[in-house]
């Protein structure tokens, strides 16, 4: 089915949905069928999840009521291709879903359901749990070591995706269980802020953005690249262990509850899910149900809902599964955050690397919370896919609850005075006609040098915290300097001064606030040296690619100067670091040809700093915790956990997630909690945040 038609008829069921009877059937169970292939196969869903759900449970209604079995329904099995990207792998048992509900008054349905098969007015405990909006990831261990990992793929097979799910901090390469062959299951998520980290580079170099971080999550673990799914920070959270859920399992593993098991996958080394909730009974898990869904909690990961699931695991075998879900298990998903407002214009947004970005401006509208008035729309592509005209009443959502996105029109409404929304020929800011690459979404302005947007987003970035880190020198006073003409490029920061008299001269810039800027920028000119790559704002190079270059070039300082080394830097040699794929390198290299001039200017102006500039002591103390471990549990004074971490890692050093016996140092702040209990268990070094510092050098 085209993928026109499918929409067409998907949005005719949807509008029809009460109307739909036996006849519909055969039209639901296809539409569904190319919706499983474009969410499993293609990773590209077109519809919502609420959406889905809505055709699913209809076309389940339709066949019960006229008494149809059909083994290849989609409510009976999930019948999609694997993709042939990767090798296939069969999984040990079905990876089945689950049964799902948006109404909390369901989950006493849902009671119901299992006391009539239990037979019982037992008191039922229940175990409520998040719900991950992620990628399912099947694990096998054999003699303790992880020997394969499959993705969920249509709940039979799936991709051999094992050196790609070795680069997962989150994921042990061994566990202490050794008696068998085991697999355990869980779910693949990429941090919202790791996600927008990666769609703001994409868009930097003209690739195609990811749509949500579900999506990104999937990309990012099916490379054929494995450094590529290492540079992303995925996570991994396990929540099933098929061999536990047995009798025999239980036995062995001396465990009854769910509370149980997932302590157990704890002490595997796998990281315990941020929220469990032990409900008595169902009147408690309602009003839990409840609170979430007024109040929702907020992560660094997207979540869709709730999983519930009866603590007591025997009551698991006694209940066994349908074809498509376990019968002791339900997910809640909230209602979705998404509100009708009217697409009043679409600003054409111009990056720092010239990305033009289409930009919807909203009437102002309450979205979870937050007042929304402004949504991204990634690309032209992205556009024309949603269908969107301008002046159109449109649907929008938070998704993770972070992200504002323009989820499509609504055509029924439409009155005939929306008008046609056609991608930019010149660019907004300087008038150059755009340029788009072969096989590149993106539209960009090849003017770098002379064009106003490009030169703001290029200074602000250079500026920034994580670039040259100068802190009074913010964004508006970049743009009103660039306006008056006293900024140009990277180099002309540093030449300010000259400007002091005519800067004091503008109406809110008295002596003290330009002495304060001028004294951040002097501080700038000694930089760290991977500061000074992140500042530059080379494609693909963010903070981490900064690091591993800086500690590449600080080694080759000698005799050659450090403009030298830049300038002869090679793809071959780049290629060589560890976590530095092709495109990064390529783009590295070319970045460096393209801007010599610039560059040797700038290195009159700056001083970058790096530790191995001398041979012998200093190498080593960048070097110092090259090959050590480190995890860091527990609140600290004066320094966040994502500081500490950044220490470790310039100092060479790896950081987990999670305490297991191959770590070698815990590093604890108040209120550690059970890592520390852990570490002890296992005989793992553990320190403070001074010790810390004695190790380094500090």
């Amino acid at each position: 089915m085209q993928l026109s038609e499918l929409l067409a008829q998907t949005t005719k069921l949807l509008t029809q949905i009460s109307a739909l009877n036996e006849s519909d059937i055969l039209l639901l169970q296809e539409v569904l069928r190319e919706h499983n292939r474009l969410y499993y196969t293609e990773q590209s869903p077109i519809i919502s999840d609420r959406e889905y759900d809505i055709l699913f449970q209809t076309l389940k209604n339709l066949e019960e009521k006229y008494g149809i079995w059909d083994s290849n329904s989609p409510t009976k099995r999930i019948d999609v291709l694997v993709s042939n990207q990767f090798q296939k792998g069969l999984h040990a048992s079905q990876m089945i879903s689950l049964d799902n509900t948006y109404d909390e008054n369901d989950i006493i349905d849902f009671e119901g359901r299992i006391r009539n098969i239990l037979k019982s007015d037992e008191t039922l405990v229940y175990a409520m749990e998040l719900k991950f909006d992620g990628l399912g990831l099947s694990l096998t261990y054999r003699n303790g070591e992880l020997v394969k990992a499959l993705t969920r793929g249509n709940g039979v097979e799936g991709e051999d995706v094992t050196i790609n799910a070795l680069q997962i901090v989150s994921i042990p390469r061994h566990i202490s269980f050794t008696s068998k062959e085991v697999e355990i299951r869980g779910e693949v998520v990429l941090p919202i802020s790791e996600f927008m980290r990666i769609n703001r580079e994409r868009m930097e170099t003209g690739e195609k953005v990811f749509s949500n971080p579900r999506n990104a999550a999937s990309g990012s673990l099916r490379q054929l690249d494995y450094t590529i799914t290492a540079s992303r920070k995925l996570a991994f959270y396990a929540y099933s262990f098929p061999y536990a859920e047995t009798e025999e399992g239980r036995g062995e593993l001396k465990i009854q509850t769910y509370r149980d098991y997932l302590s157990l996958l704890e002490s595997f080394g796998f990281t315990k899910t941020p929220y469990i909730f032990s409900a008595a009974n169902i009147r408690e898990l309602q009003a839990e149900i409840h609170r979430l869904t007024l109040n929702r909690p907020v992560f660094d990961f997207e979540i869709d809902g709730l999983v519930i699931k009866l603590n007591n695991l025997t009551l698991w075998n006694t209940l066994g599964t349908t074809e498509h879900h376990p019968r002791y298990a339900i997910a809640y998903k909230f209602p979705a955050t998404n509100v009708r407002t009217k697409l009043l214009s679409i600003e054409h947004s111009v990056g720092r690397t010239g990305i033009i970005t289409p930009v919807a401006i909203l009437e102002p509208v309450n979205v979870g919370g937050v007042t929304v008035s402004r949504a991204t729309l990634h690309n032209y592509d992205e556009l024309a896919k949603k269908g969107v005209m301008e002046g159109d009443q449109v649907f929008i959502v938070r998704a993770g609850e972070v992200i504002p996105e323009v989820i499509g029109p609504i055509i029924e409404v439409r009155d005939g005075t929306e008008k046609i929304i056609t991608p930019p020929i010149t660019c907004p800011s300087c008038g150059t006609f755009l340029v788009q690459d072969i096989g590149k979404v993106a539209l960009y302005c090849p003017a770098r040098a002379t064009c106003p947007a490009q030169t703001s987003g290029a200074l602000k970035s250079f500026a920034g915290k994580h670039g040259a880190n100068m802190l009074t020198l913010g964004d508006k006073i970049i743009d009103i300097f660039i306006e008056q003409g006293f900024l140009t490029d990277f180099v002309s920061i540093y030449h300010l001064r000259e400007y002091s008299s005519s800067i004091i001269a503008l109406e809110g810039f008295k002596q003290k606030k330009v002495d304060n800027i001028l004294e951040s920028i002097e501080a700038s000119r000694d930089i760290p040296l991977a500061s000074f790559f992140v500042a530059l704002g080379i494609p693909q190079v963010g903070r981490k690619t900064g690091k591993l270059l800086a500690k590449y070039v600080s080694e080759k300082i000698g005799e050659r100067g450090l403009g030298d080394i830049l300038f002869h830097l090679t793809y071959e040699e780049l290629e060589q670091i560890h976590d530095v794929g092709p495109a990064t390198a390529g783009s590295i290299v070319y970045y460096f040809e393209e801007n010599r001039e610039m560059i040797t200017k700038l290195l009159y102006e700056v001083h970058p700093t790096f530790t191995s500039m001398q041979k012998g002591e200093s190498e080593e103390v960048f070097l110092r915790f090259t090959g050590k471990s480190f995890c860091v549990t527990g609140s600290f004074e004066g320094i966040s956990r994502d500081q500490i971490h950044e220490l470790i890692e310039l100092n060479g050093g790896e950081v987990r997630t999670s305490v297991s016996a191959k770590l070698d140092y815990l590093i604890v702040g108040n209120d550690a909690g059970s890592k520390k209990t852990k570490a002890e268990e296992l005989g793992v070094k553990i320190l403070d945040l001074e010790e810390l510092y004695e190790l380094i050098g500090e």
